[in-house]
């Protein structure tokens, strides 16, 4: 009975993640849900020219297939072993901290063994449990709650701790302290980095000869730090790779909400095209590929009124883009045809509420909410 509490407060730490994961639960039913709502309404324009017997066999095989990534993603099994590992080096670490504060519920053998260790390096484990945690809250509140999350958790608490140790060996204990805490609770990203960095500083390692792609994402309007990081967690890292990436595997995979999915491919798109003089045609409201085919439909197949203006705005786009008209209208004839935009645009246009009557009318409608977005 006397170290209760010590077992007690390293048994309520290291079932915090499980605790995390049981409320969980109810919003991937729910997202699960959104997704087979999506799918029917993207199948039903998809498949308009298909009959009823195509149409509810393809329904059923973006079904199964949502449904298997789902169980790859969030089903229980894919937690059981992340969860384990998180907790099991969190109650230990927890364990570690009474023993070092002279409160020890172990036996006298692992005293021994954990008041060996440092103390900047249970403060690197604090500082790494802490950021951890935080993450994994936000991760939580925005129904991105993933194994992956949980891995890169364990992994930090044992990794951070070790960094922190070596970075401040050669401060004075006050300041190492807090040196260690700061180190522990910097990104786990951002401090393999750091590490990287000077090891290679410190060696005098050459990087890679071959020349990568420069950063592109940035370009994309809403394309926010957070953002990025999401998508490069899913190995999307380029407007390219983003441009003819499954929209809904990606909206399984990751947090991001459906209507922004879309918008965020569409710009990809034309980005891919035109590179950073995409930024020039948003005067134009052109911000994505589906407005630039809109302009190209209006233009080609519209009205004698309609064909007239959008011919002028064509015009116009060329002067600004400093291009020739005919490569315009090759662009626009060559983003109609792509198929990658065509079945976006299809989207778009199916997943909106009363579809039907605000396609027909020509104005645009609004998406249905979804659960990122609640």
């Amino acid at each position: 009975m006397d170290h209760l509490l010590a077992w007690a407060m390293a048994a309520l730490a290291a079932s915090l993640y499980l605790l995390l994961y049981i409320s969980y639960r109810r919003a991937v039913e729910f997202k699960r849900q959104e997704v087979v709502e999506l799918i029917t309404k993207a199948t039903r324009g998809t498949n308009a020219s298909r009959t009823s017997k195509e149409q509810d066999n393809n329904y059923e095989l973006y079904e199964q297939r949502a449904s298997a990534l789902f169980d790859l993603k969030y089903a229980l099994r894919a937690y059981a072993l992340p969860l384990f590992l998180a907790s099991t080096v969190t109650f230990f670490g927890a364990l570690a901290g009474f023993v070092k504060a002279g409160d020890s519920p172990l036996p006298s053998e692992l005293t021994l063994l954990f008041n060996k260790l440092p103390p900047t390096f249970l403060a690197g484990m604090a500082g790494a449990f802490l950021s951890g945690l935080w993450e994994l809250i936000r991760r939580h509140r925005q129904f991105d709650y993933s194994p992956d999350a949980l891995h890169r958790m364990w992994q930090s608490l044992l990794a951070a701790p070790l960094i922190a140790t070596l970075l401040s060996a050669a401060l004075k204990d006050e300041v190492a302290l807090i040196v260690a805490f700061g180190v522990g609770a910097t990104p786990w990203r951002d401090l393999i980095d750091l590490v990287s960095e000077q090891a290679r500083s410190t060696l005098k390692i050459q990087g890679s000869g071959a020349q990568g792609e420069p950063p592109t994402l940035h370009r994309l309007q809403g394309m926010t730090r957070e953002l990025i990081d999401s998508l490069g967690e899913e190995q999307i890292t380029s407007t390219e790779h983003l441009a003819y990436a499954d929209p809904i595997n990606l909206l399984l995979a990751s947090n991001v909400s459906w209507v922004r999915i879309l918008d965020l491919i569409d710009q990809a798109l034309l980005h891919g095209y035109l590179g950073e003089k995409c930024e020039r045609l948003r005067p134009f409201g052109i911000r994505g590929a589906i407005e630039a085919t809109e302009l190209w439909t209006h233009a080609s197949q519209g009205s004698q009124s309609e064909q007239t203006k959008a011919q002028e705005t064509l015009s116009e786009l060329a002067k600004t883009l400093e291009i020739p008209a005919a490569a315009v209208n090759n662009l626009m004839l060559v983003l109609s045809g792509d198929p990658q935009i065509t079945f976006l645009r299809s989207l778009w246009v199916d997943s909106f509420e009363n579809d039907e009557s605000t396609a027909s009318a020509g104005e645009p409608a609004r998406l249905p909410s979804t659960m990122a977005e609640a």
